[in-house]
């Protein structure tokens, strides 16, 4: 009885405090934040979705084996496009909730008419809002869009040709409302720390991408946009580029140094491809030794693409492994060039579309990427350009050609302008579990489980590899 009494008095005194309320700081969880601030949604935001593309399961595991600068060298099957609903779940899941998600929450508080911030910052967020709903609509066709991001459960998909007249129209108006004069999120923001004159520049050369990318789809709205893009003003060399730079922090580091590397847990799954190899050996390209290293046998060596298990495994001891400088801890991830946006310009100009030297533009495109890929001997470059001549009427396969190089190490992007452009000209393996290359993403199984209604609005066939998006008209 004695120690039933003192417990009683315990607990009285117990809720005696708790309703005194009077614990202070005890009351706070030391390991949660009450708020978070926009800038930190940002960072997180860029982190989550460079992180992404950059990664296996969008760039290595996919984009680079889909246009063939790399192949797998055991475990084939995703060489072999044996890709179904269960692939892209966090691909879709990410991009949304981890993404899209933060940036809407980060544009939320920075909107809030109470808050002390810049105009800028909210330009920033659509900026990377529409890169998002970009690679989503690129990779699916028609998603969720306009009811993504609202408290419905069952969000109703939009055309992708809807998506892009508003990620056009966004990244429009972010360019044209970037003030140059004021600040934004300064060292938060893992691209161009707050530097405003480069995000305006980066609005526009996106403007610029996306614009060509429905040039055949819509010539009208490609047409309007280019030229806004143009006037508004682009890269001019390579210090624009829109790098996003990882920390020399294991847990935050690359993440094909993290996941799939030699270096930190044995990985060892990617060879470079023949195709790749003897193209650039060729072409005589220094770049190819910046794509990749010496085979045991002291000289590069590709493997051929979409092997089966066992001839892949056969071949590994004796072919070429991807550069370890291109997969290294602090090896940034470019998201746009000065080299991808001057083969835009040279395709406006062949196309007639504005007023330009596609030559002139052809050339620095490539003397742009030789110099991002550390060649800059300036005669080494002159005899490349002189012995790969721009010519008018064979322009698409140029700069197809040279834009599939520049694109090395990003896949995804590599592959949308593979898709959009047919060139160069990919044979699919002979040993596909499909006869083509893929031309898109299989819808997630999470939306077939928990939004069909919807989705069944879309396609009866949300496996489907071979059916073309909106502006794949090639």
């Amino acid at each position: 009885m004695k120690k039933i009494k003192s417990y009683l008095a315990v607990a009285i005194s117990l809720l005696t405090l708790w309703a005194c309320n009077d614990f202070g700081d005890l009351n706070k969880n030391p390991n949660g934040a009450e708020t978070v601030s926009a800038s930190t949604l940002l960072t997180n935001a860029q982190y989550n979705f460079y992180n992404l593309l950059n990664g296996v399961g969008v760039n290595a595991g996919f984009g680079m084996l889909m246009v063939q600068h790399w192949t797998q060298n055991e475990y084939t099957s995703r060489s072999r496009y044996d890709l179904d609903v269960t692939h892209f779940n966090t691909t879709f899941r990410v991009l949304y909730t981890d993404v899209a998600k933060e940036l809407q929450r980060a544009k939320e508080l920075v909107s809030d008419p109470d808050a002390t911030t810049e105009e800028n910052q909210k330009h920033i967020l659509d900026i990377m809002s529409a890169q998002v709903f970009a690679v989503l609509t690129d990779g699916f066709g028609d998603i969720p869009y306009t009811e993504a991001l609202q408290s419905n459960y069952f969000p109703a998909y939009d055309t992708q040709a809807n998506v892009y007249s508003n990620l056009l129209a966004t990244l429009d108006t972010a360019a044209n409302s970037l003030d140059t004069s004021s600040s934004s999120f300064g060292a938060k923001d893992g691209v161009y720390q707050g530097n405003v004159d480069k995000w305006k520049k980066f609005a526009n050369s996106l403007l610029l991408r996306y614009a060509v990318r429905i040039i055949d789809a819509d010539p009208t709205m490609a047409q309007t946009y280019i030229t806004k893009a143009i006037n508004g003003g682009l890269f001019t060399s390579n210090d624009d580029n829109a790098d996003f730079a990882y920390p020399n922090v294991d847990a935050r580091a690359n993440p094909l140094y993290r996941n799939h590397s030699p270096q930190v847990d044995n990985r060892d799954d990617y060879c470079v491809t023949k195709l790749l190899v003897d193209t650039l050996n060729t072409m005589n390209d220094p770049r190819l030794e910046k794509f990749a290293k010496p085979a045991s046998g002291g000289s590069i060596v590709g493997m051929e693409y979409g092997l089966t298990d066992n001839a892949a495994t056969e071949l590994k001891p004796t072919t070429s492994r991807p550069n370890d400088a291109v997969r290294e801890a602090t090896t940034p991830f470019h998201v746009l060039t000065y080299a991808e946006v001057q083969f835009l310009l040279s395709e406006v100009y062949a196309r007639g579309l504005a007023t330009g030297d596609a030559q002139a533009a052809y050339e620095a495109g490539i003397t742009a990427s030789m110099q991002q890929w550390g060649i800059n001997d300036s005669d080494d470059i002159t005899d490349y350009i002189t012995a790969h001549p721009y010519d008018a009427g064979n322009w698409k396969a140029l700069i197809g050609m040279q834009k599939w190089i520049a694109l090395y190490m990003n896949g995804f992007e590599a592959w949308n302008e593979w898709r959009r452009l047919d060139e160069p000209n990919l044979t699919p393996t002979s040993n596909g579990l499909i006869n083509s290359i893929p031309v898109k993403l299989p819808y997630p199984l999470s939306e077939t489980q928990n939004n069909s209604e919807q989705l069944g609005k879309v396609t009866t066939t949300p496996g489907d590899l071979t059916s073309k998006v909106w502006w794949d008209k090639n």
